[in-house]
């Protein structure tokens, strides 16, 4: 969970304009479109961290749920629901689920759709390669951060993203591989990106609003 959100927070940290290449533009405008025109979604991906001089590489499976602005995220034994007002997260394992009503910064934090619409992060964006129907496309920050630019995968036939990798000047690397994305019709109600606490009356709630 925390390398997920960890390479979120990159995207979303930067707020000044990007200086941006005509063709990488277009291409993930068009991923962008395409995503946002979903009534729903349902993704399925992994997020691994590696470090290849430390000899780290940890991977791990999650799935997403996407409407509007209401999502759902499972990763890491961790489940994550936004419901438009609260964010609730609930932990399993340890039959808790805290209750918080996030800052506007705090609930991108955690938004998976934050990854379909990178390039208008703030970023110089450079289209590096077209190969077997897949752009690769390389996202620099203006300011300098940890990490030294961020790269974008995508087929072009079906413009979907394929793959997001956070390249950190520490040698520590964020890789989300999109493994599958459908469009959900029709949408899930409401109720399913909200935490149902009385189909749990064992959990401990705490209510951090």
């Amino acid at each position: 969970m925390r390398y997920f959100t960890t390479l979120l927070w990159i995207m979303i940290a930067f707020s000044v304009l990007a200086q941006s290449d005509p063709k990488a533009r277009e291409v993930l405008d068009k991923a962008a479109a395409r995503f946002k025109a979903y009534p729903a979604a349902e993704i399925d991906f992994t997020l691994a961290m590696e470090n290849k001089a430390e000899n780290i590489q940890e991977t791990h499976s999650g799935k997403a749920w996407m409407k509007g602005n209401l999502y759902r995220l499972d990763l890491m034994d961790v489940e994550n629901y936004y419901d438009g007002k609260v964010i609730y997260t609930y932990m399993p394992e340890v039959k808790e689920v805290n209750i918080k009503t996030p800052s506007d910064e705090e609930e991108g934090f955690l938004n998976p759709a934050t990854l379909f619409d990178i390039h208008n992060q703030g970023f110089n964006q450079k289209l590096l390669s077209t190969s077997n129907d897949v752009a690769y496309i390389e996202l620099y920050p203006k300011e300098k951060k940890n990490i030294e630019k961020i790269g974008v995968w995508t087929k072009l036939s079906s413009s979907s993203i394929q793959k997001v990798t956070s390249f950190g000047k520490d040698g520590n690397n964020v890789i989300i591989t999109i493994k599958n994305i459908k469009s959900i019709n029709p949408a899930p109600s409401d109720d399913f990106f909200k935490f149902d606490t009385t189909q749990h009356p064992d959990v401990e709630i705490i209510d951090m609003r």
